[in-house]
């Protein structure tokens, strides 16, 4: 990374560096994907391993949850050097990894779209220098319901995700009148990563196509960054084990003394799912 993205990162609240991860890795961590669907398909999802989505009576594939705990290969990109490079300059110097998910895109007859959001509003921490990483697998273009963002929605206000007195997870763009019409479409070819900051405002388009659209998103937070209530997004809990958090971290040391910046936050009671599919279903209880 240099100058110009770190200056275009702090402006925008994304950056996308295109063939970051060399085509030869991708290819091996599809063919570990299919192999991992084609055996969860075999022992009829006993392990939970994957969230499925009901549509038409069929089950269908939408996330492998926390997959660097499912296999070497996404534990091993997840610490990826030219990843965790760029990683630790956007957030200051260092970082500690804060989750994983592999998503699957439905086809637009089968999926939907994902809303307006901030990821912030999920997981509010003592300061903002926390962000999410993507990895497409596969060609992304618009025709593939990219991820979508707000250029500088970053340095603005946190929005309510809340409806009918529950959080949802979504923001009601209209109520808001955010102008989405100036957002961008994170498009590249396999091997792309995007970054983008914890409080830029982003969502997904329909999927067009008849494939599923795999996507990679590992999450960073700052060391010094601590979390204001239960995280629910992290793979661990600091409250739970100290010892295995303190080991999530990939650059900087421990410390018990967090960094308090002054952030809008909004804590993300009550919700009914940690689900973000679930979350945005929800409807307005009146």
């Amino acid at each position: 990374m240099n100058i110009k993205d770190g200056e275009f990162y702090k402006k925008n609240g994304f950056l996308v560096k295109k063939g970051l991860i060399p085509k030869q890795l991708i290819a091996k961590i599809n063919r570990k994907i299919s192999y991992l669907i084609n055996k969860d398909v075999f022992l009829n999802n006993k392990n939970k391993k994957f969230e499925y989505l009901k549509v038409d009576k069929k089950n269908h594939i939408v996330r492998l949850k926390n997959p660097v705990t499912q296999d070497k290969i996404f534990y091993s990109l997840s610490r990826n050097n030219k990843i965790i490079s760029i990683v630790a300059k956007l957030l200051g110097g260092t970082a500690r990894f804060h989750h994983s998910k592999l998503n699957f895109k439905l086809p637009s007859k089968k999926g939907g779209v994902v809303h307006w959001h901030q990821d912030w509003a999920f997981y509010p921490h003592t300061n903002d220098d926390l962000l999410a990483v993507g990895i497409y697998l596969e060609d992304c273009k618009e025709i593939n319901g990219p991820l979508k963002v707000l250029p500088g929605s970053h340095r603005k206000e946190l929005y309510d995700h809340h409806d009918g007195g529950s959080f949802v997870g979504k923001i009601n763009h209209k109520k808001e009148k955010l102008n989405i019409n100036k957002a961008i479409s994170l498009i590249g070819q396999a091997g792309t990563v995007t970054f983008h900051h914890v409080r830029t405002i982003h969502g997904s388009g329909l999927n067009l196509t008849l494939n599923k659209r795999p996507l990679i998103l590992f999450g960073y937070v700052a060391v010094d960054s601590w979390p204001l209530t239960y995280d629910s997004g992290s793979s661990e809990d600091p409250n739970s084990n100290l010892e295995i958090y303190n080991k999530l971290i990939i650059k900087g040391k421990p410390t018990l003394y967090p960094r308090i910046e002054k952030t809008p936050i909004k804590i993300p009671l009550p919700r009914n799912s940690d689900s973000i599919y679930d979350l945005q279903k929800e409807k307005k209880k009146n």
